[in-house]
């Protein structure tokens, strides 16, 4: 018997990669599936046979609470069977829905919140300000999640303080959909280095990318580099005002297929993450997969996570995102060895199609969302 499942986020947009692609795709198969999440209006449409639900987010952060409220009064308007949390707060919210209408609540963690929370917030990493908030917002996290029904993960490293806590999320990587017949450029020509970030943020690595970019071209005059994603103004008006826009294309945010058909233009996928704060050095970007799925060999960060996938796959080279000279290197090996980069183009990609795809996690969702219908009606 098909459940009424509510998807509940209070950061992400109602298309987001993970929420609306993939899972809310993968669950909509058997189930009904609502999104409620906040956007620049109020608004009601179908996508896909999944509902979406939009309340109108102020513009300023500190009305994050009315976010929240509007939130909560959506989510109540809702005859769901599970609540399905993206977020501690979001998962507050969750709580107090099943506790009022006695249903099931499903806690989502895509990030190390205790380390993200404080970054995001603008607190300086490594103060005493920002390691009592770490300390709360990890208690508070656990203490919600401990009322939920099921967790999941997007990663061991991410799953590791819940299971130090006695809970065991099932883990849900961030995988490549491999059914999307994107087409795969087996013939790459040019210098052309592709950059992707939802929203380009300082420990994405952009800078470092640019100036690795730049220096390169004193070899490789027609080395490029393509931006896909939102980019700050300040960092665009750096650009123009560098002269960098001889060699930087910024493609902007691009839908799922267009950002595909626009990565196949490149040679070499960048994503060099800077370890600012926990939650990027514990990272394992959907960033990366999308990447190896079109068979772009990778320059990554030497991180934990990515440095597994890299290894075992034989995709690319790693190297200290903090250091242009390495990432220099990087480029231009690849340039000078063609064939070694067809080569780990070709392993990244067989890779997700054998091992890093969503269809496998799929399948892990689907078995853990029938095992919570078949249980007994939630605990109090």
């Amino acid at each position: 018997m098909a459940m009424k499942i509510c998807m509940l986020t209070s950061t992400h947009g109602p298309s987001g990669g993970r929420i609306f692609q993939k899972e809310a795709k993968s669950l909509a198969k058997e189930h009904t599936v609502t999104i409620i999440a906040p956007s620049d209006r109020d608004g009601e449409s179908i996508i896909d046979g999944i509902h979406i639900i939009t309340v109108k987010r102020p513009k300023s952060t500190v009305l994050h609470p009315i976010t929240l409220f509007r939130l909560l009064r959506a989510c109540l308007a809702q005859d769901a069977d599970v609540y399905h949390c993206h977020e501690p707060d979001a998962l507050l919210i969750g709580v107090f829905a099943k506790h009022l209408k006695g249903k099931r609540v499903v806690y989502d963690i895509h990030e190390h919140w205790p380390s993200e929370i404080p970054f995001d917030l603008g607190i300086r990493n490594g103060s005493l300000t920002q390691r009592a908030l770490s300390a709360f917002v990890s208690n508070v996290e656990i203490a919600l999640a401990r009322r939920a029904e099921n967790t999941f993960a997007v990663s061991e490293s991410v799953a590791a303080r819940f299971r130090e806590k006695g809970l065991e999320p099932t883990i849900l990587s961030n995988y490549s959909i491999t059914d999307l017949d994107i087409s795969y450029n087996s013939d790459r020509n040019g210098r052309n280095l592709m950059f992707m970030a939802g929203n380009m943020q300082s420990f994405h690595g952009v800078n470092e990318c640019i100036e690795a970019v730049s220096q390169i071209r004193e070899h490789y005059p027609d080395a490029t580099l393509t931006l896909v994603g939102n980019i700050r103004e300040d960092l665009s008006s750096r650009i123009r005002e560098s002269g960098w826009s001889c060699f930087v294309t910024s493609a902007g945010f691009l839908p799922y297929r267009e950002m595909y058909e626009r990565l196949n233009e490149g040679i070499a996928g960048l994503l060099v993450f800077q370890p600012t704060y926990y939650n990027v050095s514990i990272g394992l970007p959907n960033k990366l997969f999308d990447y190896m799925l079109l068979g772009l060999p990778v320059i990554a960060s030497d991180l934990p996570e990515i440095r597994n996938v890299v290894t075992n796959a034989n995709c690319g080279i790693l190297v200290d995102p903090e250091n242009v000279t390495e990432i220099v290197n990087a480029i231009a090996y690849l340039f000078d060895n063609p064939d070694e980069a067809r080569k780990m183009g070709e392993n990244g990609r067989r890779a997700v199609l054998e091992q890093y795809n969503w269809s496998r996690m799929e399948a892990d969702l689907l078995r853990a969302y029938r095992n919570l219908e078949s249980a007994s009606s939630p605990s109090g």
